[in-house]
């Protein structure tokens, strides 16, 4: 068996001019772009009008969704990136292709985020065009894709959009709190807003915290033992708390969470607010109110330990 060499031809041999050679060609012969991308496309029209510019190749996919091409018979540029973008918007595209025999690292990363941040059903390809010969054989086109849409993206992708909504709720559940909170206690006065779930002040007992979080489906007030690297101090302190407990829960008006953990650094105890849930802004105007009045509550019943406990040795 003869086994010939693989070579490589130069581009402009095959395809002097992008629009009337290669896109012209591309146009009619789609099943050699469609076996790279592993589905058909067929061909509608070509130089398609957006505006004042043109499409190089207008599609449509096996489920009859829009699809665009953009040619270059060059290094990839910032030009051609507006195009694509601006072509996927005025034709809603779902599938948007860019062919270049020499695709840059950077817009490689460029559709690879497209294909992360924009909907599911969007996809995105960035393809690397050559030219192959074997031997005294016709030439042939090579297209290879080298960014393009995956499950692992776009789940991703839609994780980061999850996260970056619940960044964002966090923060107007915070923005909406803590005014009521400062209306009725100073305990949070020089405390802002943030992202985290949690909200946290000192007790002024070293080590000792206060803590507000918020979840999907319920808010929780806790008191933390934290000295960071030190368990047995936290320990110390809880003990001491516990030993106080059936006083500290008569004078809160509830039980509350013991949890000392002894595997953990820290330690500490809760008290959940259940009506209050971060995913249902019904009930954030009443969970404020609670949260509030319950910090009140659970600051009174902890406080008059704390002078004793700032005597403590050996806590920091």
């Amino acid at each position: 068996m003869q086994i010939g060499k693989l070579d490589y031809v130069n581009i402009r041999e095959i395809w002097r001019h992008e629009a009337v050679d290669f896109t012209t060609w591309l146009a009619n012969n789609m099943d050699y772009l469609s076996d790279a991308l592993g589905f058909t496309l067929n061909f509608l029209d070509k130089e398609k009008q957006i505006g004042s510019f043109t499409v190089d190749i207008f599609c449509e996919d096996e489920q009859g969704n829009s699809a665009i091409i953009e040619n270059q018979l060059e290094k990839t540029d910032h030009s051609h990136l507006g195009q694509i973008l601006t072509y996927a918007v005025g034709l809603a595209a779902k599938t948007v292709i860019w062919i270049s025999p020499d695709p840059r690292i950077e817009h490689m990363e460029v559709i690879e985020w497209l294909n992360e941040v924009t909907p599911v059903d969007m996809s995105w390809y960035l393809i690397k065009l050559e030219a192959v010969k074997i031997d005294v054989s016709p030439v042939a086109p090579l297209f290879t894709v080298v960014a393009g849409p995956s499950q692992e993206r776009k789940e991703t992708g839609k994780v980061k959009k999850d996260e970056a909504e619940r960044h964002q709720k966090r923060i107007q559940f915070w923005e909406g709190l803590l005014p009521v909170l400062n209306e009725k206690t100073n305990l949070f006065q020089n405390i802002s807003p943030s992202r985290d779930n949690w909200l946290a002040v000192t007790t002024g007992v070293p080590g000792l915290y206060y803590y507000i979080t918020i979840r999907m489906d319920s808010a929780t007030l806790k008191v933390v033992a934290g000295i960071p690297k030190n368990r047995e101090a936290n320990k110390k302190l809880f003990d001491y708390l516990y030993e106080r407990k059936d006083e500290i829960e008569e004078t809160f008006g509830n039980e509350l969470n013991w949890r000392r953990m002894d595997n953990r650094i820290s330690s500490r105890i809760e008290y959940d607010i259940e009506s209050c849930k971060l995913r249902d802004e019904s009930t954030w105007k009443r969970g404020y109110i609670l949260i509030a009045d319950t910090l009140i509550k659970l600051d009174a019943a902890f406080r008059p330990h704390f002078a004793e406990m700032r005597k403590m040795r050996n806590i920091k």
